[in-house]
């Protein structure tokens, strides 16, 4: 199954969350970063530092589940 990094990135100076590589992932992924926000405080993460990953159906059409590294 392939998986996708969840990862901080700063962006016009403030941190984001988002999910690496995901252009060819047919899932929605805004539920994930939603989740993500909820689950952590992006401003204590530095830029590229990953905090979880999207593991996704082999076709890439569904989320099968979500992995937090916090």
């Amino acid at each position: 199954m392939p998986e996708y990094p969840i990862v901080v990135r700063e962006i016009g100076g403030q941190n984001r969350l988002g999910v690496e590589e995901a252009e060819d992932l047919a899932a929605d992924v805004r539920e994930v970063v939603t989740e993500g926000y909820n689950r952590i405080h992006v401003d204590e993460y530095d830029d590229g530092d990953q905090i979880g990953t999207v593991i996704a159906s082999d076709d890439r059409e569904t989320i099968e589940d979500v992995r937090w590294d916090t």
